[in-house]
């Protein structure tokens, strides 16, 4: 049994975080994977978004200048280079880092096998403490049909190959604007449906506002529930309503 002074499970922005600082103090980790070290923000979420919208910003922001015209979008170029920063779906440099620092790297799934025993691998590892940062995963809202159609997550859209003529994002919180964004400045037919009052409706309120200003103005569609007045009962054989 391989002894560890900490045992990582779970090596997104969290687990990399915890990674970092412990090697850095001289401990002996373990960082144990399932997908790829990076985790959704280096792969299909913060890093791939912001390379999708820089290009089309840009040629909006050329657009709104005098004297400038709007420089094309070539997606192939931008999808190359969208590629590259999520490094075509290749952590192999990111574990011989965390190996050249000291880490022991083990890619697979990983189970609690009892107090401080980890068993990930075909391995069964030991420390005196255990982080859990596996981050957590896409949830299917319960939209009726919903099941029985293929949907995308932020992995698929994040990853497009080829631009959608038409887009229908659920929610409009930050992932649902940003890329319902970048889907309408890439000319898809875009519309947000979205259950709250107001699109991300976490922040303040003239945030959400000032979102649904530059989506509209970029030809986005926005759906959010209607109020409708509650029924009126009226008492039998008719009457005032109570």
């Amino acid at each position: 049994m391989d002894q560890f002074d900490v045992i990582v499970i779970g090596m997104g922005t969290g687990g990399e975080a915890a990674a970092g600082r412990l090697l850095d103090a001289g401990r002996r980790v373990a960082v144990v994977e399932r997908e790829l070290i990076g985790g959704e923000c280096a792969y299909w979420a913060c890093i791939p978004s912001k390379t999708l919208l820089r290009g089309p910003e840009a040629r909006a922001a050329a657009g709104r200048v005098a004297g400038l015209s709007a420089p094309p979008l070539e997606w192939p170029g931008l999808r190359d280079y969208r590629d590259y920063m999520i490094r075509h779906l290749d952590d192999s440099a990111q574990v011989r880092g965390y190996q050249q620092a000291g880490a022991t790297v083990i890619k697979g799934a990983a189970r609690l096998a009892g107090p401080g025993k980890v068993e990930a691998g075909g391995e069964l590892l030991e420390a005196a403490h255990i982080v859990l940062a596996t981050g957590s995963q896409p949830r299917r809202p319960p939209v009726e049909g919903l099941d029985g159609v293929r949907v995308w997550t932020n992995r698929e859209a994040t990853t497009v190959r080829d631009i959608p003529a038409r887009v229908l994002l659920v929610g409009g919180g930050p992932v649902g604007t940003e890329l319902g964004q970048f889907y309408a400045r890439m000319g898809a037919q875009t519309t947000i449906v979205q259950r709250a009052g107001r699109l991300i409706d976490r922040e303040d309120p003239r945030v959400g506002e000032l979102a649904a200003q530059a989506l509209a103005a970029d030809g986005i569609t926005i759906h959010r529930p209607h109020r409708h007045p509650r029924p009126a009962h009226h008492r039998r054989g008719g009457g005032h309503p109570r």
